[in-house]
């Protein structure tokens, strides 16, 4: 504790020093914006770790903690250093892009990990429940948007419902893992019906994204032609990609494996990762469609692909680049946040009926199981966390322009990262409880 003490003066010289020169180059004060960048770089992930790591300790999931300290740098340190900085955080394009890279390598990394076999294996029960688990939140979100924000273009209360569509099998996961239940039948339904859940909800991602484009453009309206043929370009996209990677997949592994070089693997996969990326925005899908299908088309059943059998698995390979770039997009998008846009009592109604409309959107997947013998109320709640999935939708919706106005205002975005919060904690407390409770026929 002496030495924590001791080093505190320490940290504290150091910020009263670097901050007010940080915050004037912000401002265009300073001589060397690319130093204001890694500074801000540097202070950002070493906040994001620190976040994650202490919301691990508290058995919370570390995309919480990532996302509070961002809420927090945003909302709290202009009232002790500058808000130049923070504004310069929030605006930065060089900081942007390299909060995207994180989105497509988190995206690609869940691709890689997709096992498109097990969407069979999981049977009727897991179908169902994640068809409900889409279309009943997303409807819910849509009606409470349109209701209290009449005034929002109906684009806008559409992608709402859209957020609330998402459920986070990397929450979920972890959670059935610690309390060893993921074998049993309700947490293979679950993981099952979060694994359609992901696949289903960026193909609607990608018809809300294109709608909105479109509309932008002033080349369609949101007619079922062209909602129609968006979802026709999505299930085509990721359908050609998934059958290319059955056929070029091994050959690709082949040839990275006669390099001689661990890394040529890596470096094919981020290429095609950002290849396809690219690609799915070309044709007006979002580039997180990309990304995840080029984690498909490598390794479509989740079997840790590797050029030599003693290597590691591209996956594994992806593990310090994740470590980079992932806490700092969801650390970006807590600075996003507007604190004091939640003291509007409209905004914070909005997020208290969003938060209603998540819950009962997601409980009644349970009603989608099967036959007896299923604790319903544990699927339920198993798909309720929308986590890191939910942000990557609401910065998508905050980044995007309808007319000359943001798709979704600073209010609106800071209302979903309300209903993000309260769903990712949630879940994991909510799991505990459901599993100890009796099974509900």
């Amino acid at each position: 504790m002496r030495t924590v003490k001791g080093k505190l003066p320490i940290v504290a010289a150091f910020l009263s020093v670097s901050w007010p020169q940080f915050a004037a180059a912000a401002s265009g004060e300073g001589s060397v914006h690319a130093g204001s960048v890694l500074f801000a770089l540097a202070l950002l992930l070493l906040a994001a770790k620190a976040g994650g790591f202490f919301a691990e300790r508290l058995g919370q999931p570390a995309v919480l903690g990532e996302l509070l300290v961002g809420i927090g740098c945003a909302n709290l340190v202009p009232l002790f250093f500058a808000a130049k900085g923070i504004n310069f955080v929030r605006s930065d394009p060089t900081l942007q892009i390299s909060a995207e890279i994180g989105v497509l390598i988190l995206l690609f990394d869940v691709g890689l990990e997709t096992d498109l076999r097990s969407l069979i294996r999981v049977g009727w029960s897991a179908l169902f429940a994640a068809l409900l688990g889409i279309a009943a939140p997303m409807m819910l979100g849509w009606a409470a948007a349109a209701w209290l924000l009449p005034d929002s273009p109906t684009l806008a209360h559409v992608f709402v419902g859209a957020t609330l569509s998402a459920t986070s099998i990397g929450i979920t996961s972890r959670v059935l893992k610690d309390l060893g239940v993921m074998q049993s039948r309700e947490g293979q339904i679950i993981l099952g019906a979060a694994l359609i859940d992901d696949v289903l909800g960026l193909v609607v991602l990608a018809v809300v994204t294109g709608a909105v484009t479109a509309a932008t453009a002033g080349t369609a309206s949101l007619s079922a032609l062209a909602i129609g043929g968006i979802l026709l370009r999505a299930v085509l996209f990721l359908g050609i990609t998934v059958g290319i990677g059955q056929l070029l997949s091994a050959h690709i592994v082949r040839l990275a494996a006669r390099t001689g070089k661990p890394d040529i693997l890596l470096v094919i996969g981020l290429s095609l990762c950002f290849i396809l990326a690219y690609a799915a925005e070309t044709i007006g899908l979002a580039g997180i469609i990309g990304a995840f299908a080029a984690g498909l088309m490598l390794d479509p059943y989740g079997q840790g692909v590797r050029a030599r059998e003693e290597e590691a698995a591209l996956a594994e390979l992806m593990h310090p680049l994740s470590a980079l770039f992932v806490p700092l997009f969801f650390i970006l998008m807590g600075i996003q946040v507007d604190v004091m846009s939640l003291t509007s009592p409209d905004i914070v109604a909005l997020g208290a009926v969003l938060i209603v409309c998540a819950l009962a959107g997601k409980l009644v997947c349970g009603l989608g199981v099967v036959g007896g013998g299923v604790n319903r109320l544990a699927i339920g709640i198993g798909m309720i966390p929308r986590g890191e999935v939910g942000l990557i939708f609401a910065g998508i919706g905050v980044g995007m322009t309808l007319g000359d106005k943001p798709l979704l205002t600073e209010g609106m975005f800071s209302a979903i990262v309300l209903m993000v919060l309260v769903t990712t904690l949630i879940a994991p407390v909510g799991l505990r409880w459901s599993f100890a409770a009796p099974r509900t026929e």
